[in-house]
């Protein structure tokens, strides 16, 4: 069977030079008496501002989008640094660098718990009581309590704790140390 070579792949429509009017009603509120007035008035701003859009308009894409992304990134960090202030304020005192290990004292397992505490603010703190929570399979299995309550600790100063607690379990348990007054906690 023979294909027909004769198709259609488009149509075109003639349209007239002339604008035909419109059966709906158009108004038009830009009057030119009015924006000239409020070009005149802000005409330096203006003027700033077309340089700037011509000047981003020109820009490659993949540079505007780095520009847009940085500036975004540096509003992003502003951000955090005016709120990361308060939280410092609010609690002056972390627990970090929290690591446990098993290890033999008298020929007895025990459980190693190292840590410390920083003094994030710019003024003397006192040191609440250390909970240290040993839990295995879901049930506390130890709670032992550090550091003397109301030592005195200087501002920028770090404090290193350790505990060796008693442990026959066989795997690591999960250890919490935290602060006894405001249940701040670390893992």
């Amino acid at each position: 069977m023979a294909r027909n070579p004769n198709y259609v792949d488009a149509e075109f429509e003639t349209i007239a030079n002339t604008v035909r009017p419109s059966p709906y009603p158009v108004f038009n509120d830009n009057r030119r008496g009015q924006r000239l007035s409020t070009a005149q008035s802000g005409k330096p701003a203006r003027q700033v501002l077309t340089v700037i859009e011509t000047r981003l308009r020109a820009m490659p894409p993949r540079r505007f989008a780095g520009l847009v992304g940085g500036l975004g990134l540096g509003a992003f960090l502003l951000i955090v640094g005016l709120f990361n202030e308060d939280q410092a304020d609010a609690r002056p005192l972390s627990i970090g660098g929290v690591t446990t290990s098993f290890d033999y004292a008298g020929g007895m397992r025990v459980l190693s718990v190292h840590g410390s505490i920083d003094n994030r603010s710019g003024t003397e703190q006192r040191l609440p009581l250390v909970v240290v929570d040993v839990r295995s399979n879901g049930r506390k299995v130890t709670a032992t309590r550090l550091m003397p309550d109301g030592a005195p600790i200087a501002p920028g100063e770090s404090r290193h704790f350790a505990a060796r607690l008693p442990y026959a379990g066989g795997k690591m348990p999960d250890v919490t140390v935290s602060f006894a007054e405001t249940s701040v906690s670390r893992l």
